[in-house]
């Protein structure tokens, strides 16, 4: 004999017992993490280059390709300023004179591929094997009993490595801290003298010229003015240099 109108309740009922219990496991199973492609870019700016004498402002994007892993540009874009007391002291033929130009500028970019120690780029701590190019230029002009200007910029190409973090200030901005980044950059530049002495003895200009260039440290002995024109020259030879980099920049995510 069969009981169609029991087995029908039956079912019911393990149909109604299969769902609440779905629903509690639904309940209690942990969040899904952030999906990868979710605020996967940034850009930002390093408030720190607009306060101080830098001679350019950081600007920086990212781009989070993988969960630990993205793609970060940081370009300094050149802005002018007075330039450094130390550099100024080195190159100028004379401690005497009236300052008639001064300006400073740097111009910069440093590609990193970073590597996120956990796996929710781009927050978190990070170490970042990158390269970067530099270029400083010079305008001085000095004033005595005549002008004598200089210009010249110095740059050249680095590998270096970095370790930083980056965490989370509200909804779509971060801070992103550059701890330490140590690099070896290859340099080199030319510095041009003129003046407007129109009694000017090139041969004696050179010489004096000389005789600054081969006080600045390190590098002076290996300096050479020659005459190119009506003014005179000074190349510095390729140089390998250490280099320290720390940052800091402020970047809104979307």
């Amino acid at each position: 004999m069969k009981y169609p109108a029991s087995s029908a309740f039956i079912l019911l009922g393990c149909l109604f017992l299969t769902s609440v219990l779905s629903a509690q496991q639904n309940r209690f199973r942990p969040a899904k993490k952030q999906s990868s492609s979710e605020q996967s870019f940034s850009v930002g700016l390093a408030p720190f280059s607009l306060l101080l004498p830098s001679g350019k402002v950081n600007l920086h994007g990212e781009w989070a390709y993988a969960p630990d892993k993205s793609l970060s540009l940081i370009v300094a874009v050149p802005r002018p300023t007075t330039v450094p007391g130390l550099v100024a002291n080195n190159i100028d033929l004379s401690d005497n004179g009236e300052i008639v130009q001064n300006k400073f500028s740097s111009f910069g970019a440093i590609l990193e591929q970073r590597f996120y120690l956990g796996q929710n780029a781009p927050r978190g701590f990070y170490l970042a094997p990158y390269a970067r190019y530099n270029r400083f230029s010079v305008t001085r002009s000095v004033e005595t009993d005549f002008e004598t200007k200089i210009t010249g910029a110095v740059g050249g190409f680095g590998l270096g490595v970095a370790a930083g973090v980056q965490f989370r200030i509200g909804d779509f901005l971060t801070l992103d801290a550059t701890i330490a980044g140590v690099d070896l950059k290859w340099m080199r530049g030319t510095l041009k003298y003129s003046t407007d002495n129109p009694e000017n003895d090139l041969a004696a200009f050179r010489d004096e010229v000389q005789e600054t260039v081969g006080d600045i440290p390190i590098i002076g002995s290996k300096l050479s003015a020659q005459i190119d024109g009506n003014a005179v020259k000074v190349h510095t030879p390729g140089l390998l240099m250490p280099g320290y980099r720390f940052n800091l920049t402020v970047n809104y995510l979307f």
